[in-house]
């Protein structure tokens, strides 16, 4: 009986010990102690413990009851004092999970019932399903009141809700920090509203002067036409815009814009293409087609190398 209890407190440590969560920075509180789930099964487990013991212990009874007791084997006589031995921890800890009956008393507790030599005992019942039972009528009215009068928790569509939200952060969060690791290699035409509206604005800050409120050109470049100077893939433009072509006065604005912000304003200069605004600047550059499809700008491949460009004109350009 001693190796079953040690067993049975050594597998509750074990369970105890793998269901512990480390806590987020996010969530100071581990899941597992905020799931009502959790305590449903430590509770299941309990009851279930004191079942294996209460079925132990009535096995041993039958056992003693079909095997009967030990033949006595007569011993000498040895004058040994006798010792009030206290009953263990786990006894009187059995003995209270079950309420039992001792087997020299079941007599008190015989019914009349016989059915074929099988005899019934009026056994109290089991302290540890009677407030088991208890518990889990206690336990669905505090649920009931938690989830569906007072609010206070989410159902189980609540809860499918706050994940999809809490995703959806998650994501807005990942394309952030994707976003701020663009590069010259990895820039791609942004056809958002909201990119072209935040690089329309960069573009009228901050290049406008130089190649005019519809990208015209003025002192630079036009930038509607099929010409470019340094290459007219959005990596290219990228690439310009941010490291710049000082000797002919394109500055640098790496040191100036963010990544995010040189790919709005790249993708707002790329979608200026075809826009046939008044007064165009003369053709420089090389030739470069590019087809627009689906709203968004495809940039091809060269299709000329032709070079017609303006002699006269060595200033900002792209």
């Amino acid at each position: 009986m001693k190796r079953i209890h040690t067993t049975a407190l050594a597998l509750l440590a074990i369970g105890q010990t793998m269901a512990q969560a480390p806590a987020t920075a996010k969530d100071p509180i581990p899941a597992i102690v905020s799931d009502p789930m959790t305590y449903i099964v430590v509770i299941t487990m309990a009851i279930l413990l004191a079942t294996v013991l209460v079925l132990v212990n009535v096995v041993r009874r039958l056992v003693y009851s079909i095997a009967g007791p030990s033949p006595i084997v007569a011993k000498p006589e040895v004058n040994i004092p006798a010792k009030n031995e206290k009953p263990s921890v786990f006894s009187r800890l059995n003995t209270w999970l079950s309420d039992s009956v001792p087997v020299e008393k079941e007599a008190d507790v015989l019914l009349d019932h016989n059915y074929d030599g099988i005899k019934e005992l009026d056994n109290n019942l089991p302290p540890w399903w009677k407030y088991g039972f208890y518990i889990t009528i206690l336990f669905a009215f505090l649920y009931m009141a938690h989830y569906h009068v007072v609010g206070s928790g989410n159902v189980q569509v609540d809860e499918y809700n706050k994940q999809l939200a809490d995703a959806e952060i998650a994501k807005q969060e990942y394309l952030e920090m994707t976003a701020a690791q663009v590069d010259e290699n990895t820039a791609a035409f942004l056809a958002e509203a909201s990119d072209l509206g935040e690089g329309k604005k960069i573009f009228m800050d901050k290049c406008k002067v130089c190649h005019g409120a519809g990208g015209e050109g003025s002192v630079g470049p036009n930038l509607t036409d099929d010409y470019w100077i340094h290459g007219g893939d959005i990596k290219d433009v990228f690439k310009l815009v941010k490291y710049g072509f000082p000797s002919k006065g394109m500055l640098a604005w790496q040191g100036q814009l963010s990544p995010v912000q040189i790919q709005q304003v790249s993708s707002f200069v790329k979608s200026l293409y075809g826009t046939n605004p008044a007064n165009p600047k003369a053709p420089q550059g090389e030739l470069y087609k590019e087809n627009i499809s689906n709203g968004a700008t495809v940039d091809s491949t060269q299709t000329d190398s032709m070079s017609v460009e303006n002699p006269s004109t060595h200033t900002a350009t792209l």
